[in-house]
């Protein structure tokens, strides 16, 4: 059911129409096809179709609409909220959660 919602997704995006991505959308139809006919999840996933949501970087799991987020400082990156003060996984730059102005360098002298 999911892969058939996957599937139906894919194909309804407008560059699936171009030749250069025709194997891609057969793949797609024939995913499409057996999932119809089977009609059941292989495996539960936490994922809701109607749902909008972003990435926890640190889990890889949805952070759907509502549910309280922070970001790295520096690439943008979502992450839960008890990822606050670690190291962004993404860029390994920034520490999570920091309201900053901007990047900031400093020149140590000697």
């Amino acid at each position: 059911i999911n892969a058939a919602s996957f599937a139906r997704r894919l194909l309804e995006l407008p560059d699936m129409n171009s030749e250069k991505n025709a194997d891609s959308r057969t793949k797609a139809q024939k995913v499409l096809q057996k999932s119809e006919q089977q009609g059941r999840n292989e495996f539960t996933i936490d994922y809701d179709e109607r749902n909008p949501f972003s990435l926890d970087c640190s889990t890889l799991k949805p952070l759907y609409k509502g549910t309280p987020s922070i970001k790295c400082s520096y690439c943008s990156a979502n992450y839960c909220v008890e990822y606050r003060g670690k190291v962004c996984v993404i860029c390994d730059i920034a520490t999570v959660g920091l309201d900053t102005v901007g990047l900031v360098t400093q020149s140590t002298t000697s």
